[in-house]
């Protein structure tokens, strides 16, 4: 009996060995499973530090970056204009009339606005910067200083005979004109009171060059007047004051 009996308490000892070594399995599966909920939550952490790490990166640079400096392209434009309509000015007969209308009322040169644009137009156009020589540019820059500092000075250089200033070194003179005249038209031929007079009218006259055969000048009156001497009839009315459809703006 006694055998027997030992012989049904093994089992029951062996079953409940079994019992303690699944309780065993089952807290390490559960031991197993914390520990993969807290790789993934580390997991997450590490992802989402990435992601606002890299969200900081890309922020930075297109906030920092300035975005669109095309700088003074508009300035330098300005700039080249200003100077260009600054230094440069209009240089047309109607800008040289315009204000020698305004600038030089004492030095009646002009009988109005079209005897000055007329007597403009027989000028070599030169350049804005001319200061001497026979130029429109010359003229108009002394016309442009007599408006603003002295007209007595600036207004005869831009006159047409450009007393001196505005006039080419070998143009024809006055003097070599009135001696011409007064010797060849003789008479009812001469159209003058006396040399004086010759000489005042004259000092009016746009010189031109010797080379003229026609045109308000004093080149077109002295040649008129010189070939006076072998056909007075013809010629002393081209050479005189009127120029008689000659020695007239063409």
């Amino acid at each position: 009996m006694r055998k027997a009996a030992w012989i049904f308490t093994l089992p029951l000892a062996l079953g409940l060995a079994a019992c303690g070594d699944s309780g065993n399995m089952t807290t390490e599966a559960a031991s197993d499973g914390t520990q993969g909920t807290a790789t993934g939550t580390a997991t997450d952490d590490t992802t989402t530090t990435t992601g606002t790490e890299g969200t900081t990166e890309t922020t930075s640079p297109t906030t920092t970056s300035p975005t669109t400096t095309t700088s003074p392209t508009t300035t330098t434009t300005d700039a080249t204009t200003d100077d260009t309509t600054t230094n440069g000015g209009e240089l047309t007969c109607e800008a040289y009339c315009g204000t020698y209308a305004q600038a030089c009322t004492d030095f009646a040169e002009y009988d109005n606005m079209q005897a000055c644009l007329d007597q403009c137009g027989q000028w070599p156009a030169g350049t804005p910067a001319d200061v001497d020589g026979d130029t429109l540019g010359c003229r108009l820059y002394h016309v442009t200083v007599a408006s603003t500092v002295d007209a007595d000075v600036h207004c005869p250089h831009a006159s047409p005979n450009g007393s001196g200033v505005c006039v080419a070194a070998d143009a024809p003179t006055c003097a070599d004109y009135c001696t011409d005249y007064l010797a060849n038209c003789t008479a009812d031929l001469n159209l003058y009171k006396d040399e004086a007079d010759c000489l005042d009218q004259c000092s009016h006259w746009y010189p031109g060059t010797a080379a003229d055969v026609d045109g308000d000048t004093v080149g077109c009156r002295l040649y008129h007047a010189g070939v006076a001497l072998t056909d007075a009839e013809t010629h002393c009315p081209h050479a005189g004051p009127g120029g008689a459809g000659v020695c007239v703006v063409q």
